[in-house]
């Protein structure tokens, strides 16, 4: 009974919630280590002296009929403080031991705060040997490690990509500015295609710009759907007038086929459509289809086919260059519209799908549940 006490009383402490109110709770923070190890060395140190030293002190009344000699009180009075010295080595080996793979993550945990400024040396190796819980931890550690690093890679190239995308308008922007500033004698004809060159600059910084803003409001949730029963095939056909300058311009032949109904949110299809008909437009060769469906709609393109799987294309901060059939493409805005795209599904409760991929096109199904 004094073991089971003292062991309630001391694991209450350790736990920061003391059987006695707030004056224990500040005397334990003021004066007690807040070192696990040596926390839970005092709880086994305190397990193994406390119930020892009530039974010593007992010793009078449990012989109450016999009379102690001087010399027998004087050991007993000896062997309290050896008893506490005995508890306070036991509890400080067993601490020692079973705390010793917490101990070692602690310390490779700390190292990596060294190293703060170098996420690409942040590794945590696996120890088998440890407990099963620490164990577990060391790996959701280790995961979580690796997706920083991830992220972190991908940002910086998403970053040092966008740079370049505002860059080169913006050089362009200038020189432009600056042949009609020197008002040097051009033609109607060479002033229009300047102006042309001048909005056609303007459009892509303000495609990206729009893009980034898409991104940054779908990745903090910032999207509420007003669903009801939406006209498939005209909202595909507007989308279709819509982006129809820009297929002429590339030379590609965009069309609607198919009719068909779903619940959604009309303005939220619409803009994940345009990211993938801009997308297809991008790539395709010749022709660009969309097909209507009952809850879905289709984007068909002739191009060279994915170079890696949707999952790892639909993602904000994709900013490498990729090869597709000796042709170099720059994957920053593709990554971003099939994001966009692939996050309003997912809000609709439906998703994005690759129907088909191959040297002869692609096909992406935006699906409503």
């Amino acid at each position: 009974m004094p073991a089971l006490l003292t062991g309630l009383l001391v694991s209450g402490l350790i736990q920061g919630k003391p059987l006695s109110p707030s004056p224990l709770r500040y005397f334990w923070r003021r004066r007690f280590p807040h070192n696990l190890r040596t926390q839970v060395a005092l709880v086994i140190a305190s397990l193994s002296f406390v119930p020892n030293l009530v039974f010593i002190l007992s010793v009078p009344w449990i012989l109450a009929d016999r009379q102690l000699s001087s010399e027998g009180s004087a050991l007993l009075l000896l062997w309290i403080p050896l008893l506490a010295v005995l508890s306070a080595l036991a509890g400080y080996a067993l601490s020692s031991m079973l705390l010793r793979p917490l101990t070692l993550l602690a310390r490779e945990l700390a190292h990596l705060e060294t190293l703060i400024n170098q996420p690409d040396r942040w590794t945590l190796l696996l120890r088998p040997g440890d407990p099963q819980e620490v164990l577990i931890l060391r790996q959701a550690l280790a995961h979580l490690l690796r997706q920083i690093q991830s992220n972190q890679r991908q940002r910086e190239a998403f970053t040092a990509t966008l740079v370049h995308d505002l860059k080169t308008p913006l050089i362009a922007f200038g020189h432009l500015l600056g042949a009609l500033k020197q008002e040097l004698p051009l033609s109607c004809q060479e002033r229009q295609a300047l102006l042309d060159r001048m909005l056609e600059e303007n459009q892509r910084n303000l495609a990206l710009v729009q893009k980034m803003v898409e991104v940054y409001r779908l990745e903090r949730g910032e999207i509420a759907l007003h669903l009801r029963p939406c006209d498939l095939g005209s909202l595909a056909r507007r989308v279709a007038n819509r982006m129809g300058s820009l297929a002429r311009e590339r030379g590609i032949d965009l069309g609607v086929e198919g009719e068909g109904w779903g619940n959604a949110d009309e303005a939220e299809l619409e803009r994940a459509l345009v990211n993938l008909v801009d997308n297809a437009l991008r790539y395709a060769r010749r022709a660009v289809v969309l097909t209507v469906g009952p809850r879905q709609i289709q984007v068909r393109d002739d191009g060279p086919g994915l170079p890696a799987p949707l999952e790892d294309l639909a993602q904000p901060y994709i900013a490498q260059t990729i090869s597709i059939a000796g042709q170099h493409y720059p994957t920053g805005l593709g990554g971003l519209g099939l994001y966009i795209a692939k996050r309003i599904l997912e809000a609709h409760g439906g998703d994005l799908r690759l129907v088909e991929t191959g040297s002869q096109g692609t096909t992406l199904a935006l699906v409503l549940p």
